[in-house]
């Protein structure tokens, strides 16, 4: 049986509670939707609606661990200074702003996989390909939206 910590769930998470869904088992909506205690009693949510009658959903996610990342001083260490600025820019103008390229850069936030892929691709397009890793990584749900 999978344990969860509610905590690590994000609050604006939207949890499933659709017990006729044919995928629930394998969907972390609906997984972590199982693990909410007593005292936690509203909050977002999957409308049963969403599940179509052909048994798919827009909102499904696997239930699975992937490796997420945070950090970028390993990647700033082999960026040239005059690239410094300009890639920075590049980066939180990816992660929507100042503030959220900060907080992945702290582990506020993590990394999906898709995420690192994107950043990696920036940085290629400054020609960096080689020694390109962040910070930290950690495997775990991807509760990204």
């Amino acid at each position: 049986s999978p344990v969860h910590k509610f905590m690590k769930i994000p609050p604006a998470y939207s949890l499933c509670f659709t017990p006729t869904c044919p995928r629930k088992t394998t969907c972390l909506r609906y997984v972590a939707g199982l693990h909410i205690p007593s005292k936690v009693t509203s909050g977002s949510a999957i409308y049963p609606t969403a599940l179509s009658s052909d048994g798919t959903c827009p909102y499904y996610r696997d239930y699975v661990k992937v490796k997420l990342a945070y950090g970028f001083q390993k990647i700033f260490a082999v960026v040239r200074k005059k690239d410094v600025e300009p890639l920075r820019n590049r980066l939180k103008q990816y992660l929507g702003g100042h503030g959220t390229y900060y907080r992945y850069n702290r582990g506020e936030k993590l990394l999906t996989p898709v995420q690192q892929d994107a950043i990696l691709t920036i940085c290629q397009e400054f020609g960096y390909t080689e020694d390109l890793a962040f910070d930290n990584y950690l495997t775990d749900y991807d509760f990204s939206e």
